[in-house]
């Protein structure tokens, strides 16, 4: 069999090849307790959650973090709509804590480091002492989760239940959140918001609190959620469809709320992946993270005698230099099998003068796998199922998937049965054009390397200058794997050179390279021509060299309104991207993380002194120095530039 079921825990210790699971024994009572409040903390004891249920109509939950509140009691039930009332109450089944360590396919760490303190609820009507679902609550030592279990129900009894999620802050706060193919929205404080409805992800800054930030994880059959602000508090409320209790167990997805420092210190939790179900692929060994190669950005751009379009030419260098230069992929993007918003287009075939197949023969005859471009309208006239058979047996590696017009529900179901199509023939997939936005299923199926859950560079009729990457590399990354297409090499006259690059890219080529490394993806996507990298041979080496997954990573500093610096480790190595707002700055950065004893040697790939992310965007300087774990580089970023910094330990005697 393909696919393995593994999502029941069971409460003892449980040994299995390459996984340790230690769950400590339950305390399970099926009694009413006496107690009417219940305490819950992380297994650091930075977080508590207090559960009660003693004076109110709704259970509620509040949130403390280092012993100052964050969230104030808030209700949590759910209720049938058009009925009266009921008391609802806590009844404590069962407890236990999790010190969980499972191998990765793929990630921004060699391994899944679970551990969090659980306890699970029924939640009853009181009056009649029916059960309404079972509410489980995990603390994490950087997050709080909760969701519902609704048990099957009869056809005959079959109910639909109103969610009541609440989350009253404790304090006003600054609201970011994920504004789909535009900039990050924010809204300067929730206390003078209206009615506002947000996207997830989404975060909250203020001086009062730690950083929060609120998602969900482990999405498999609802509709993606979002909060919805309360006029003149700081409370906002889950926004989701109704939930239905039928023949079938069902569970909404779990609503999480990251507490940490900085926003930019969640954007390594493995919450959402920890939350999500264990993998489902018996064999990942065909699943490879890499760097690809995109046609679409370079059409219309001429050197010398060639002008790329989509033709055979233009894909036969993108493979050659794929092949020459460290990279893992090429993908062709729309229109290669006909106009694709046209649903006769048909993708089991390609436009005159295209030779798809001798393409991807090429490409994999030089170690390259070929990606290709799916838009959803192909889905109205052919069998999916029988379509990724046959560009398997092309031997294509993935598949880009675009433009799904589903909502809701709907959209949710489709993208995860495309996912587990993908993965019966063993091809990769990303998905483009406001996709449903990550919630930690790439554990559960990681063939699903990527998506364009962020207003990615040049695209549509937007455009975001250099303050811009820096939110949505707080908030949009938040979630998971992007696909936001960085690494131009060519940013002076590009919009006027290319066919489908829309907007000016406001950067630099520094920074190019950093947001390549900040911005995690195991679908790391290049949109420039390989005459552009050649050129700046010594800048694209950073790149060349970069892996697409990790040992170890690491926000090393961020503030959402200036700056982030990222560092990542594979085996001994360290590669290090910063970037800055349109202010540009100098920051120190402490190598405090480095081994002891051992010197490095740190290519630094830098903006030049004249650099500037609108005047002067292509100037840069690469310098190598060694340096040690008690080192402090001061890293000049200019104005909406970037630094990239790639560490190797020196062995002794070299």
């Amino acid at each position: 069999m393909l696919f393995l079921g593994k999502s029941k825990f069971i409460s003892k210790l449980i040994v299995v090849t390459g996984v340790t699971f230690v769950l400590f024994a339950c305390k399970s009572s099926d009694n009413l307790f006496k107690t009417e409040q219940h305490t819950l903390t992380s297994p650091d004891g930075l977080i508590a959650l207090n559960l009660s249920w003693e004076s109110t109509t709704s259970p509620q939950f509040s949130v403390f973090f280092d012993d100052k509140s964050v969230v104030l009691p808030s209700d949590i039930d759910l209720v049938s709509p058009g009925t009266v009332a009921t008391e609802h109450d806590l009844v404590l089944l069962s407890e236990r804590s999790v010190d969980e360590t499972a191998p990765l396919t793929w990630g921004q760490f060699e391994d899944l480091k679970s551990r969090y303190n659980e306890a699970r609820f029924k939640l009853i009507d009181k009056q009649t002492q029916s059960v309404i679902s079972h509410l489980e609550v995990r603390v994490f030592n950087d997050a709080v989760a909760l969701r519902h279990v609704l048990e099957a129900k009869a056809q005959s009894t079959t109910k639909t239940f109103k969610e009541v999620t609440e989350f009253t802050l404790a304090h006003d706060a600054k609201v970011w959140s994920n504004n789909g193919m535009k900039p990050t929205k924010q809204t300067a404080s929730l206390l003078r918001s209206s009615n506002e409805n947000l996207a997830i992800p989404i975060a909250f800054t203020s001086s009062q609190m730690p950083a929060i930030a609120f998602q969900e994880a482990g999405r498999v059959d609802t509709g993606m959620i979002k909060l919805k602000t309360v006029s003149d508090s700081a409370k906002v409320v889950v926004a989701s469809a109704p939930l239905v209790a039928s023949d079938t167990s069902s569970a909404t997805s779990w609503r999480v709320l990251q507490l940490g420092k900085t926003v930019g210190s969640l954007l390594t939790s493995q919450v959402l992946i920890s939350l999500s179900p264990p993998n489902q692929i018996e064999d990942t060994s065909w699943i490879k993270t890499g760097k690809s190669f995109w046609d679409w950005r370079v059409r219309g751009e001429q050197y010398e005698d060639h002008t790329y379009a989509l033709d055979n030419e233009s894909l036969r260098r993108m493979i050659d230099f794929a092949s020459n230069n460290n990279m893992q992929y090429v993908m062709i993007d729309a229109n290669w099998y006909g106009p694709e918003h046209n649903a006769k287009s048909d993708p089991f075939t390609e436009i005159d003068g295209l030779n798809i197949k001798a393409l991807i023969n090429q490409a994999n005859e030089k170690g390259i796998g070929f990606i290709l471009y799916l838009n959803d309208k192909a889905s109205v006239n052919h069998d999916l199922d029988e379509l990724f058979e046959t560009w398997a047996s092309w031997g294509a590696a993935g598949v880009k998937y675009g433009f799904m017009k589903l909502g809701g529900k709907d959209k949710v179901i489709k993208t995860l049965k495309i996912v587990e199509l993908a993965a019966k023939h063993k091809l990769l997939i990303n998905f483009h054009d406001s996709p449903v936005i990550p919630s930690g299923m790439r554990r559960t199926w990681p063939n699903w390397v990527t998506r364009e859950a962020v207003h990615a560079q040049t695209d549509g009729l937007y455009t975001y200058k250099p303050s811009g990457f820096v939110e949505m590399a707080h908030i949009n990354a938040l979630a998971g794997p992007l696909d936001m297409s960085n690494g131009f090499f060519k940013l002076d006259g590009l919009k006027q050179s290319r066919d489908y690059v829309r907007e000016e890219v406001y950067s630099t080529v520094a920074s190019e390279v950093a947001r390549s490394l900040i911005i995690f993806s195991g679908l790391i996507i290049f949109p420039d021509a390989p005459e552009e990298y050649l050129g700046k041979k010594d800048l694209f080496e950073f790149l060349e060299n970069m892996p697409a997954t990790w040992d170890e990573s690491m926000v090393l500093s961020s503030d959402i309104n200036e700056h982030i610096v990222t560092a990542r480790r594979t085996g001994e190595e360290w590669f290090i991207g910063a970037a800055i707002n349109e202010a540009g700055g100098t920051l120190p950065l402490k190598l405090n993380f480095l081994k002891p004893n051992q010197t490095y040697l740190a290519k630094i790939y830098a903006d030049a002194p004249n650099t500037h992310y609108i005047t002067n965007r292509e100037a840069y300087e690469v310098i190598t120095r060694e340096v040690t774990q008690s080192d402090v580089l001061k890293m000049h970023l200019a104005p909406g530039g970037g630094q990239a910094i790639w560490l190797k330990p020196i062995k002794k005697g070299k």
